[in-house]
This record gives structure tokens, sequence and C-alpha cells, in this order.
């Protein structure tokens, strides 16, 4: 796999006035700061993709927002030391309509005190343009995230974002769940919001033309506690709350569309999305790399019994990693491309194919901040970390 932190292109100098130099600046700022990267890509698609979706003036102020949130007070000192002539009520009313398009992170948007921070890509800017895609904005993140952001996305040397859980009835007493790996048990303590909306990823297709082949569900990515209140907040037309008798009926429905599940991978998850092989973005670009098991986070991989194999052949159109084939008329599984999903164990009428937990497997960080602790430590290395640390303990930017 290209180890994108040792092989990407440098930058050329971009204090030149003018043209994308602003753009390039703020690549290189959510690049260095947030937790996964925002790489330079020989093609530009990722500038075009700035361009589209900040003002040259929105950008130059998004280049003073820190990777942690601050309030606008602080955003605006700092702004004032680099000559930006703004007001603090000015830049206010900005940053909120940035957060707001999703372009930048913002939170407590409805109670007068918001902050605000830079948004990473992935997940980030690209799940927070759900219903505000357009043709040529989904054909620039399809491009650039099928090309150059798959590798940042699916280094091996950091954790995943998401997790693959096992879904429905391939999850069986003798598998010894942990909670973090039972749906039922994870949505018993989801923090309240909860609310579902539109899959980005899907909208995406549709968009450029190629709808979903599993399923016409598009209401399919959930959020819990802080992320709800997060898109709920920025008025996005597809966000509303449902009850958690509410989430239960959707999970079973998911199921019976044989959708993929992946929660985030924390053992407190705030979203969770139904996946399947075709559109989402996440299991495409597994699908992009040879032995797919080596990134994807998932505690399980299938195994057949050929004794009790049939070779009907249905197991294979339900495996959205093409992981399985039939050999001499019987099923085989490709433990290199198996995620653990379980879509094949679940539906397979004579029980001849099971799931098996995986000798490494290990439990996710706990929360939400732990995790991207974690892939930012990972990124950084010690030392860098400690600076950062230090830096956070004396409100300067991160």
């Amino acid at each position: 796999m290209k180890q994108a932190s040792g092989s990407r292109k440098k930058t050329r100098d971009t204090r030149e006035p003018g043209g994308d130099a602003v753009y390039r600046r703020l690549r290189d700022e959510i690049d260095r700061r947030m937790p996964l990267g925002f790489p330079e890509s020989p093609e530009g698609s990722e500038i075009e993709l700035l361009q589209r979706l900040f003002t040259a003036e929105e950008a130059e102020i998004a280049l003073h927002l820190s990777a942690l949130s601050e309030p606008v007070s602080r955003i605006h000192r700092r702004a004032a030391k680099a000559g930006i002539a703004v007001t603090r009520e000015r830049l206010g009313e900005m940053l909120l309509a940035l957060a707001k398009r999703g372009v930048i992170s913002g939170s407590r948007l409805a109670s007068g005190k918001p902050r605000f921070s830079l948004a990473q890509f992935a997940i980030g800017i690209f799940e927070y343009q759900v219903d505000r895609l357009t043709p040529e904005t989904a054909r620039l993140f399809h491009d650039y995230m099928s090309g150059t952001y798959k590798d940042e996305f699916a280094r091996s040397d950091r954790p995943r974002q998401m997790r693959t859980v096992p879904v429905g009835k391939s999850v069986t007493p003798e598998m010894h769940t942990a909670s973090y790996e039972n749906i039922e048990t994870i949505i018993k303590g989801l923090p309240e919001p909860l609310a579902v909306m539109n899959c980005v990823c899907r909208q995406s297709k549709d968009l450029l033309g190629e709808p979903c082949r599993l399923s016409p569900i598009r209401e399919c990515c959930m959020m819990f506690g802080s992320a709800a209140e997060s898109f709920l907040e920025k008025g996005v037309p597809s966000a509303r709350r449902i009850t958690r008798g509410e989430l239960s009926a959707l999970l079973e429905t998911f199921r019976k569309e044989e959708f993929v599940l992946h929660p985030e991978n924390a053992r407190n998850p705030i979203f969770m999305c139904a996946c399947c092989g075709c559109c989402c973005d996440a299991l495409g670009g597994y699908k992009l790399f040879p032995r797919p098991a080596d990134i994807a986070a998932s505690g399980f991989f299938a195994g057949v019994d050929t004794a009790r194999c049939t070779g009907c052949g249905a197991c294979l159109k339900r495996c959205p990693m093409d992981a399985i084939s039939l050999k001499e008329k019987k099923a085989e599984v490709d433990s290199g491309r198996c995620v653990g999903c379980g879509l094949c164990a679940g539906s397979c009428r004579p029980a001849a194919i099971t799931l098996t937990r995986k000798e490494t497997a290990s439990a996710p960080p706990r929360t939400h901040d732990a995790l991207y602790r974690r892939i930012l430590y990972k990124k950084t290395g010690p030392l860098k970390f400690i600076t950062i640390l230090l830096k956070l303990l004396t409100l300067r930017k991160v």
C-alpha cells in the first residue's frame, strides 16, 4: 500500500497572491492539522472542490481555524493579528454560514455560544454535503476519494474511523460477541438525541447516474448524541429526530435489505452507516485493494463447511466485497477480502457459512474523542503529539 506521508509531491510556494494559492494553503492546513490528512492529488481535484465550497475570502478566514473548536472571540484575535480587517460580529456571521454549509465544523450553533473549527475531509466535509451535492461536486468528490484519498483513508498504520459489525442472524451465542460487536447492545447505550438522514454516498451515485443496485432506501445514515445535534443544528433537510424504537425498526429494515452495518470505530459510537458494496465510499475504497481484510476494522471472518454447502451461489450475490467464489460447486471465501459483515452467514439456508473471531481482534477506543486522539497520535508520533497537547493546554492553535 502506498504510504501517503512519504510519497506526496512537494507543494509549490503558496505565498503568491491571487489564483488558487489560498486554496492550496487551506488544503495544506487541513492536511497537516486534522487526524486524517487531505493530501495533494496530481490532477488537483481537491483544489477545485475547495474553490467550489469556499470563496477566496472564506478560505482566508478558514486558515485561522484550529483543529479543535474555539469561540469566535479567540478566532477573531488570531485573524486580526494576521491583518484580516473584519469585525468580530461579521466574523461570527461568516463562520456560522460556513458551518451551516458544512465546510467547517460548528457546535452549539443554536445556543448563542457557537464554537468553530476546521473540518477534516472525511469523515467530515464530504458527509456535511448531504442534500447539498451537485453533479459537479459529486464527480470531484468521487474522483478524489477513489484516487489520491483512498490511500489516506486506508492507511494500515492508523485506526479505522468505522468498524464492521456482524448483522442479523449471523450473530450466534457461540460467537461470544463483545458489547461493541452486537448491534442490539450498541443501540441500548446510545446517547440522545438520535437522528437519521440521507446517505451522502448514495446521493452522490444518484447524481452520477449510478443509482444503488441493492436498495431504493436513501435514509440510512444514523447519528447519536453530539453528532445528531450537529446535523440537526445545521438544518440538513433530510435530518430528522427518531426514537429508540424507530431506530430498532430501521435496523431491522436494513437487515432485510442486506446492508452492512458500520458504526464508528468506538465502543460508544456517535454515528452508524448502513452500507452497500456499490455506493459506500468506505467499502468501495476497501475493494480497490487486494486484501480489504487487512484494512477494514472487523473482529470476524467467514468460513465454509463444504459438507453442508449445496453450491446454490446465493452468498456470492450477497457478499459486498466479492470475497466468495464457487470452486468445484462449493462456496469458497477469500479470507483476504472478507470483512466479517455476516451477510453470507445470516442468509445461508443450509447453515454452511459461519463467522469466526479473529485472533488479532482488539477492542476499539472507548469514545469518539479517544478514537481521533489515537489516529492523531499515530499520524504525528509521540513528540509532535506532546507538542499538540501543550498547545491545547495554553489555548494556542492546534
